[in-house]
C-alpha cells in the first residue's frame, strides 16, 4: 500500500510538471507570437519611414527648392533620393536650368570610358601635315567637368633634366607639362576649358619617400593611387606611343607598349613611379633618362 501511494504522489507530482510545463510553454508562444507581431510592425514601419515618408518629404523639400529657384540644392536632393518617384527627371531638369539645355546635352554625350577630342599635338613624326587631334581617354565625370588621360603617350621627356632628389612639385616634367606643352596643344580658347586643380601629394604605398607637397596644375600626371583607381587592371594600363614619342626616345616594346611615368616617387627620393610596358606599375626609375612616355592627364570644363 506505500509503495502505491508513493507511487501515485509521483505520478501526481510528474503530472503537476507538466502541467506547468505546458502552461509555461503556451506563456512564451504567446510572447513570441506578440513580440513577432511587435518587430514586424516595427520593420514595416522603418521600411515605410524609409522608403516613403522620409523620401516623400525630402522630394517635396527639393520640389520647393526647384520653386524658389534653387537648382542647385535640389539638384543634390534629388541625386540623393537615387530614383524616387521622378527624381531622374527632375535631376535633369535642374542641371538644365543650371548650365542650360545645349551645354547639358553636351556633357550628357560624354561618359566614363569614351574617347574625347580635344586639342592638337605632333602625334605622327611629319610635321608637314601639321598637328594631329588628340584623344584622350575619360576616367571620370563630375557635374559638368571630365578627367581625361591621352590614350597615346604623347611625348618622351625625363621625370627631371637632372639626377636628384625630387618631387612631383619640384620636377621638370611638371613645368612642362604647364607651360610648353599645354600651350603647343591647345588654343586659347581652349585653355580656358582646362581649369587649375589642386593636385594631390599622393604617397607611394609601398614606400616612405617624401610626395612633396600638393600642388596647383592645369596639366598633370596620375599617381599610383589615381592609376589603380581609374584602370581596373594591367592590360587596361597598357599604353601605346605615338611615332612622335618614339623618335623622342620612348621606348617600345615588341608588342608596341612603352613605360609611362606617374607623378608619385618611387623606393628612392631620385626616382619617380611608372607603369610598365606589361601595365603593372613598378617601383621606379631614375628620374633623369629619356626613355619614359608621357601621358598628360587633365579635366575639362564642357561648361566652358
Amino acid at each position: 500500500d506505500e509503495k502505491i501511494y508513493t507511487c501515485q504522489k509521483k505520478i501526481e507530482e510528474i503530472k503537476a510538471k507538466a502541467k506547468e510545463a505546458e502552461r509555461i510553454a503556451k506563456r512564451n508562444k504567446k510572447i513570441a507570437i506578440i513580440t513577432t507581431t511587435i518587430v514586424c510592425a516595427v520593420i514595416a514601419f522603418i521600411i515605410v519611414l524609409n522608403t516613403v515618408i522620409i523620401p516623400n518629404g525630402k522630394y517635396n523639400n527639393a520640389i520647393a527648392l526647384m520653386d524658389a529657384g534653387k537648382y542647385g540644392e535640389a539638384l543634390l536632393v534629388f541625386e540623393a533620393l537615387e530614383g524616387y518617384k521622378d527624381s531622374a527627371n527632375k535631376i535633369e531638369e535642374c542641371n538644365i536650368n543650371i548650365y542650360g539645355e545645349e551645354v547639358w546635352n553636351k556633357v550628357k554625350s560624354v561618359n566614363v570610358g569614351d574617347t574625347y577630342r580635344f586639342g592638337s599635338y605632333e602625334q605622327d613624326n611629319n610635321k608637314s601635315n601639321g598637328q594631329e587631334d588628340i584623344e584622350w581617354l575619360v576616367l571620370a565625370k563630375e557635374g559638368t567637368k571630365i578627367l581625361v588621360i591621352s590614350k597615346e603617350a604623347l611625348d618622351c621627356k625625363p621625370y627631371n633634366t637632372s639626377y636628384t632628389d625630387v618631387t612631383w612639385e619640384t620636377c621638370t616634367l611638371r613645368k612642362w607639362l604647364n607651360n610648353d606643352f599645354i600651350n603647343a596643344a591647345f588654343s586659347a580658347d581652349e585653355r580656358t576649358m582646362i581649369p587649375t586643380v589642386t593636385v594631390s601629394a599622393d604617397k607611394n604605398p609601398d614606400y616612405s619617400t617624401n610626395p612633396g607637397n600638393a600642388t596647383q596644375d592645369q596639366v598633370f600626371l596620375l599617381s599610383i593611387t589615381e592609376v589603380n583607381k581609374y584602370f581596373s587592371s594591367d592590360s587596361a594600363r597598357q599604353c601605346k606611343p605615338t611615332d612622335y614619342a618614339v623618335a623622342n626616345g620612348a621606348w617600345e616594346s615588341d608588342s608596341g607598349n612603352c613605360w609611362w611615368w606617374l607623378r608619385s616617387p618611387g623606393f628612392y627620393q631620385n626616382i619617380a613611379a611608372r607603369v610598365r610596358r606589361d601595365g603593372d606599375v613598378e617601383r621606379g626609375r631614375y628620374v633623369d633618362p629619356v626613355d619614359t612616355a608621357v601621358r598628360p592627364a587633365l579635366w575639362i570644363d564642357l561648361n566652358s
